[in-house]
């Protein structure tokens, strides 16, 4: 088959079948030096990589909600962050209410090493937030 592109009609919406940037929802994570987070699923993240938490009062350890960490270990469905969460609440699923599941996002990394212009990357840039 030749080359194939993709005609957009204007006005038409278009849902991506694999968005970016890709979340996980999370199933535990450690109380430690070096917190252990456990997806439901297998992740694609690296070691290097920055990762953002997004998780609400229900879930116990809300104080990790909004910070960044970087990946230092990993496993197929684990991530050991760079986040002492030994002093947070123990993480816990709450036993009802409509609560926005816990997720994790990748994170900006700031320079991007190795090309011949500087680029960057912005912390979170793709939450879209309204300035406060």
């Amino acid at each position: 088959m030749g080359n194939s592109s993709i005609h957009v009609i204007p006005g038409q919406t278009i849902f991506p079948t694999d968005p970016v940037p890709k979340f996980f929802y999370i199933n535990a994570i450690t109380k430690a030096v070096n917190a252990v987070v456990t997806f439901t699923v297998d992740h694609d993240y690296s070691i290097g990589q920055y990762i953002s938490f997004r998780v609400q009062k229900p879930y116990g350890m809300f104080q990790i909600n909004e910070m960044r960490g970087k990946v230092l270990n990993l496993t197929s469905n684990t991530v050991t962050v760079d986040i002492d969460s030994s002093q947070f609440g123990t993480f816990i699923y709450p036993v009802s209410g409509d609560n926005t599941p816990p997720i994790t996002v990748p994170a900006g990394s700031g320079v991007i090493p190795g090309i011949y212009v500087p680029e960057y990357t912005l912390f979170d840039a793709f939450e879209n937030l309204r300035p406060q």
